[in-house]
């Protein structure tokens, strides 16, 4: 037993503060902390850049958005400048969203001129409206804003409840089904490149860019996580929900049309003409007939120049 005077029997080496072992650890540690500290400034470096650069980008697109409304901002009074998609060889507008707005106006009687130049405008979407120095996005939101601005009521005596089911109709297309639209068109069957006029290598360009966007976007909504024959059945589903709604009636609702008649004929133009070959193109011109028929009436009623609206 040793005391607390007792040499012990083991022999530790004695470290010092000049020991080469801890001057080596002390060097190893500065280094390391330089090393931390420069990484530090490099990533600080980076995430500055970054930023910057984001905000250059935002500034840079802000600048062009509000010279691209400036150009707009002197128009003739009360005339509605529809901003869009070119026409299609197969429909006025290969958009369900710009057909939807053109046909609001031939219905609601309203004076317009397309520009088919400055597609994309406030919000980043397309269509959008120049009216009186006033610039308005979204389909449903320029309805709204020119139901309002010009006074025009389409639901003529139509209940509350009846227009609710026009309604439930139009959000179901335009938030559900219109996936199928797009996923037909530019990743499935690639359609695009055959409804479209233009030059092919802009066009086989456009399936590409507007593709990755289309994946991208319905993969977020969920509906592009299915296969392509899952899809294919959400969608048709909708279509046949849509020919028992729509029965033996000549519009969605009745004997007149009401304005969600815009947004639906808008869709299921879609299915009918713009997508030739696919298996909604078949379903339409086959088994229900009523959607066919329904198309061809707002056609003949609203599109007496329809061969002089397409791509030539």
């Amino acid at each position: 037993m040793f005391g607390p005077t007792s040499p012990s029997p083991y022999k530790f080496p004695i470290h010092t503060a000049t020991h080469p072992e801890i001057k080596r650890w002390k060097s190893d540690f500065l280094k390391l902390k330089k090393m931390g500290l420069c990484c530090y400034t490099n990533v600080l470096c980076y995430g500055i850049g970054i930023i910057a650069i984001v905000f250059i980008v935002k500034m840079v697109k802000k600048m062009l958005l509000e010279r691209k409304l400036a150009r707009w901002n002197n128009t003739p009074k009360d005339v509605v400048i529809l901003h869009g998609f070119p026409a299609a060889k197969v429909v006025p507008n290969a958009s369900p969203f710009v057909l939807k707005v053109l046909t609001f106006l031939r219905m609601a009687n309203i004076n317009y001129k397309l520009d088919r130049k400055d597609v994309f405008g406030p919000k980043g979407k397309t269509p959008w409206i120049s009216l009186n120095g006033e610039h308005t996005a979204d389909s449903q939101m320029i309805i709204d804003y020119l139901r309002k601005k010009f006074e025009k009521s389409l639901n003529g005596s139509y209940s509350e409840e009846h227009l609710a089911i026009g309604t439930a109709v139009r959000v179901m297309l335009e938030e559900h089904a219109f996936w199928g639209v797009a996923l037909d068109r530019f990743i499935f069957s690639g359609t695009v490149t055959q409804i479209m006029k233009a030059n092919p290598i802009y066009l086989w360009t456009l399936k590409f860019v507007a593709g990755f966007i289309v994946r991208r976007s319905a993969n977020a909504h969920g509906i592009g996580r299915h296969s392509e024959k899952e899809i294919v059945q959400l969608v048709s589903k909708d279509i046949r929900t849509v020919s028992k709604i729509l029965g033996n009636k000549k519009f969605i609702l009745g004997d007149e049309p009401c304005e969600d008649d815009c947004a639906i004929f808008g869709m299921l133009a879609q299915f009918l003409w713009g997508l030739p070959g696919s298996p909604y193109e078949k379903l339409v011109n086959g088994e229900l007939t009523n959607i066919k028929e329904y198309c061809m009436r707002m056609k003949e009623k609203f599109y007496a120049d329809w061969d002089y609206c397409l791509a030539k």
